[in-house]
Order: structure tokens, then sequence, then C-alpha cells
């Protein structure tokens, strides 16, 4: 039914309503994609209530979830009952039955795709999806979102278009991205412990030269080595943005096709400076044989003071780093700078990690949307119009994330969280807070200030210090001082099939470079060898896929 039709609908139906002497529990006559008529209550106002209007009769539909082992139940509660399956039924009629939960969700699925044994709603990657749509197993949501979603979701739609519009296909929507935290999240940093530069009375790094320096003057003082890192050189290459190289990430070269950053000259650069710094001993000469935990563990035991980390440092290994060496033992990030003493241009990468999709064969897709609608309700809403023992209930312990493919995502959610929870550490005023997560930013940056609290550092460093690490990733933002990755939704067929061997190809081969046992021009038969085994191909469906048209 297209919007025209839907508007002479309702216009009749409110006449029906107002008619039907006083019904505050009337139904419309509107039906969906399957020809069923879902009954929807009236608000306040007389109106219509799509987008959380409860049903007169209760509609039951099938999912399934992924395990969540972090959430921390009550007693009796699980992935399948809990606050959250109660809440549906209660307030919007919805029985949600969980058909299976696992921990190889992916797995498991795909199976279940193989097998078409689906449920009513589930949640699938960004392969998944166009698998499904192909298959034309899954429904187009296009009318039924347009006509039943919040205003704050289709908000959230409108605030990362590219991510919408990734789960689309033809113009047509088949899967509701769930979003993701905000591209505040994405900076990275050079985090650098904060008592040991004090103690040696360094500055605050403007260079990659600085950079050096100051892991050079840490070795020689505390012992150790300078800077943690680990065999899969994520971190490291976390750093290669100051050379002007941006690995993992598509991008245009010049002429105009997409080239992969990981294999472009400037990486080049990038490893030739990280060999002299293995060869000085700032870079942990055991990195090839350590993975991420054992990475953190040179931090947390001193070995190390210098670490390039994504804005969630203050989590882990923050609060273990703080309880081993003490508070003054915090680090601090730093935007990373470039070998000319210019704050670098960043890597923002595609965020939705997820689409919400509705079985072509459920009779009741519009429960779909009306669950989203509530969980965003809940979220962003429900500080201002829910009991805080609701909320606590609903999001505390890991709750909030148990949802499965009824979880949606304001993309502005950190971003404007930062804004308001700093402004109130400068004023003492609240009254701006709306949502649970500020007030629990707040009070944790607050303790960490009056108590030292271990448990609240990582709110701490990314919201209250004197460096906040959203504070400088909201001027990455402000500025526009970043380049988007041109994949932005699912990887060709090519790229999935060739993806780890290209991955070993370079990781090993930067290895050698890094550690000596090959001299800088390795780099050029490394590149000649990952287009040879693949590179070649995944490039050229890139470019079929995301490239200019």
């Amino acid at each position: 039914m297209n919007k025209k039709g839907i508007a002479v609908l309702v216009t009749l139906m409110m006449v029906l309503l107002t008619a039907c002497s006083g019904n505050a529990t009337g139904t419309e006559n509107k039906t969906n994609a399957n020809g069923d008529k879902p009954a929807q209550a009236v608000n306040e106002n007389g109106e219509i209530d799509y987008a959380f209007g409860a049903y007169d009769e209760t509609v039951t539909i099938h999912t399934v979830r992924a395990e969540y082992s972090s959430a921390q139940f009550p007693s009796g509660d699980d992935m399948s009952n809990n606050v959250w399956t109660r809440a549906y039924k209660e307030r919007l009629n919805i029985e949600v039955v969980t058909d299976w939960v696992t921990d190889e969700y992916d797995t498991k699925l795909n199976l279940a795709i193989s097998s078409n044994e689906l449920p009513d709603v589930f949640h699938v990657n960004a392969t998944q999806l166009q698998q499904l749509i192909d298959a034309d197993m899954i429904m187009d949501l296009t009318e039924i979102f347009d006509t039943y979603a919040s205003d704050r979701v289709k908000g959230y739609m409108e605030a990362d278009t590219a991510s919408y519009e990734s789960g689309k296909r033809d113009g047509k929507l088949y899967g509701i991205p769930q979003m993701h935290w905000g591209f505040i999240d994405q900076p990275d940093f050079i985090w650098i412990r904060n008592d040991w530069k004090e103690e040696l009375g360094l500055e605050d790094p403007k260079t990659m030269d600085d950079i050096k320096n100051i892991a050079l003057k840490f070795k020689e003082a505390y012992g150790g080595y300078g800077i943690a890192v680990d065999q899969t050189l994520d971190y490291l290459n976390l750093l290669a943005i100051g050379w002007g190289a941006h690995p993992d990430v598509w991008l245009p070269g010049e002429d105009g096709k997409l080239v992969y950053g990981s294999v472009q000259p400037e990486m080049k650069d990038a490893l030739a400076a990280w060999a002299e710094w293995f060869k000085l001993g700032i870079i942990d000469p055991e990195f090839p044989i350590k993975d991420f935990s054992a990475m953190n563990a040179g931090i947390v035991s001193g070995k190390a003071g210098v670490q390039p980390y994504y804005q969630w440092w203050g989590y882990n290994p923050g609060v273990d780093t703080v309880t081993n060496q003490g508070t003054d033992a915090v680090f601090y990030p730093y935007l990373i700078p470039t070998v000319d003493g210019d704050i670098a241009t960043q890597s923002v990468f595609f965020a939705n990690g997820a689409y919400t999709v509705v079985n072509k064969k459920a009779k009741h897709p519009e429960a779909a949307i009306k669950l989203l609608n509530f969980y965003a309700y809940i979220l962003d809403e429900g500080a201002e119009n829910e009991s805080a023992e609701t909320l606590s209930a609903m999001l505390d312990k890991d709750i909030a994330h148990v949802t499965g493919a009824f979880k949606i995502i304001n993309p502005m959610t950190d971003y404007e969280q930062f804004e308001r929870v700093s402004e109130a550490l400068q004023t003492n005023d609240t009254s701006k807070f709306t949502t649970s997560g500020m007030w629990q930013k707040y009070n944790n940056s607050v303790e960490f200030m009056k108590n030292g609290t271990p448990a609240a550092v990582g709110d701490y460093l990314q919201q209250g210090s004197p460096k906040p690490a959203y504070g400088q990733a909201k001027t990455i933002l402000d500025n526009e001082q970043y380049i988007k990755t041109a994949m932005w939704g699912a990887p060709p067929k090519e790229l999935v099939k060739y993806g780890s061997t290209l991955d070993d190809i370079l990781t090993e081969g930067f290895t050698k470079i890094i550690m000596g046992a090959e001299d800088i021009d390795y780099f050029d038969e490394l590149v000649q060898n990952w287009h040879l085994a693949g590179g070649e191909e995944a490039t050229a469906a890139v470019n079929a896929m995301y490239g200019q048209q």
C-alpha cells in the first residue's frame, strides 16, 4: 500500500473511531504484507498509535539469539525469559518465543538459512543479508517501516543514512541496521602513562619522533620496553596514519579507482620507521608471540608506558593498570600526530554490525518494528519516563544487550552523551541528562576524581579527565579530519574468499620487515604477492560493488 493509501485509510478510521462512542482501545483495519489485520490502540488524542499501540489479541513471534555471556541475570531469568521479554508482553501484547540460543550464532544461522528453517525475526550480518535477499527469503520492509517506525527510530536512520541505505537493494528496505553508538568511538590514540611522563618532564607528543623519544625515555628510566603491541599488528597499525597510510581502508587512488590502504606506498614509510623502533628496543621484542591479553599484561605490570589503542583503553587494560600500579598510573590519550607535526587524518570504518530482518513467511512483520521502537524508547527516553527500578532492571549488568534482533542504537548516542556529561562536570548541573548512560558516565567520572576507584577509570578517561578521549575524538569529527572507507556494507564474495589469506600475507611480511628479517624493499615484493594471491581480483570486485559507477 502506498503512502497516499495509508493516509486515506487513517482518515477514514479516525471518522469511524469518533463514531464509536468513546472506545479508547479501538482497532484499525490496515492489513500488513500478509493480509493480517493487526489491532492497534489509539493514543490519548484519539490517533492510531502505529509505533507503540498494543495488540488487542496476543501476537506471537519466533526469534533466535546469540549468547551474551556477560549479562548477569537475576535468578530464574535467561536469554529467552527476562525483563525484556516480559515487557514485550505487558506493554505491547507481543509474545516473543526464542527457538534457540547459541554462542556460535553465525554458524547455526547459516545452517538455518541453508535448510530454510528460519524464525519470524532474526539478526544477520551484512553478508548474510545479501544472501537472504538473493534467495528471496526475507521481507521487503519499506512500507512497514515507514508506517510503524517511531520518529525516534526514523531519526536514527537519518543520522547515518549511509548505513541505512546499506540495508536496501534497488530502493527496497530488507534489513534494518541496528546501527552503532557513534562515529565518535572511531578515532584512535597514542596512550601515554602520565606519572612517568610528568616525572621525566616530557612534553606532549607533537610528531612521530616525539613518540619515539618518549618511548626511549621510558625504557631508559623504568626498564622494560617502550611500546606495547601484539602479533596481529592491529594496534601498531593504528599509528600508520602518522605517515599518511590507512591500513584496512578502501580509498580512491590517483586514478579514482578504489585501492587497499595496506598496500600503498605510505605503508612502506611506516614500516621503515617501525623497523628502526624495533632495533632501538622500544617495540616489545616479543610482540610476534603475544596475543591481546599478553600485550595488555605488559601494560598492567609496568613494562611499557606507551600503547596505540582505541578510545576504551580505560576499561581494559585501564582498570587492571590502576588497580596494580596505582591511581597516578593512568594513561592519557593523545591524538596521533604526523611525521611533520600535524594532527593525522583518521580512518573511519563501516560501523553497523547487524541487521534486523523478517522472514518472508512471518504473519506480523510490524511487530518487529514495534519492539525496535520500544528498545529505542527505553534507552533514549526511559530516564524521563520510567522509574529508576525499571531502568536498572532493563539496562544494568549488560541486560540491555540481550535483546538480539530487537536491538537498535542511536548513532549519535556517545556524541550527545559526551556533550552533556562534559558540560555537567564543569557546571555541576545535571538537569540536561535524559538517559541512564549519561548518569553512569557522570557518576563514574566523579567517583574516580574523588576516590580513585579503579572500576570507574574507564568512564573518567573517556569523559571527564583533563584529556578525555571523546573530547579529542569530537575535534576530529567536528573538523571532518577523517577518511571513510568506501566499502560501506557487505564485502564482495571475492574478498571473503581470499580475505584471511591476504591478511596473513601482509601480517607475516610486515612482521619480518619490522623485526629486520627482511629489508624495507621487501615491501614491494610483498605487495606483488598480495595481488597475485587474490588481491587483484578482490580489488576489482570491491570497485565493481562500491567504486564509481
